[in-house]
């Protein structure tokens, strides 16, 4: 017969194999499975609401670069520095807003725009319009030159 290749445990193999068996469990028990750690303190402040600065003084766009609150029937009219006719409001609700900007020989409609649209924003002569949030009869209009 043989002799046999195996060695019989001794009691202190026995007990060493034991504690690190004991630490390789412990240490993948208190490892995360994915790595993903949560640090408790927030790294930055919270952003911004989009309508911060928002303002109810139509006369701010006049340079064509504004936050502003409007209700149905307002016109927000442009400075010369705009190429755009003055912008109307003509309706405000669930469906969306609808704005039309009139002018000398032109008249264009953005019908609907809702904050988060596909596409998110309208575009007249480098100019954009862009819907931030409706609040009953109430709208929060974005006006900024195209590409700022």
């Amino acid at each position: 017969m043989p002799p046999n290749l195996t060695p019989t445990p001794t009691p202190e193999r026995r007990r060493r194999l034991t504690c690190l068996v004991a630490a390789c469990l412990t240490a993948l028990l208190t490892t995360g499975c994915d790595g993903d750690v949560q640090d408790p303190k927030p790294r930055s402040s919270p952003m911004p609401s989009p309508t911060s600065g928002t303002t109810k003084d139509l006369r701010t766009c006049e340079d064509g670069d504004c936050t502003v609150e409007v209700r149905e029937g307002d016109v927000i009219p442009f400075g010369e520095s705009v190429r755009a006719p003055d912008l109307t409001i003509d309706a405000i609700g669930p469906a969306g807003v609808d704005l039309r900007l009139s002018g000398e020989g032109t008249t264009s409609t953005f019908s609907g725009q809702r904050p988060y649209q596909g596409g998110g924003v309208s575009t007249y002569n480098g100019t954009d319009f862009r819907v931030l949030e409706i609040k009953g009869d109430t709208a929060v209009l974005r006006i900024k030159p195209n590409g700022l």
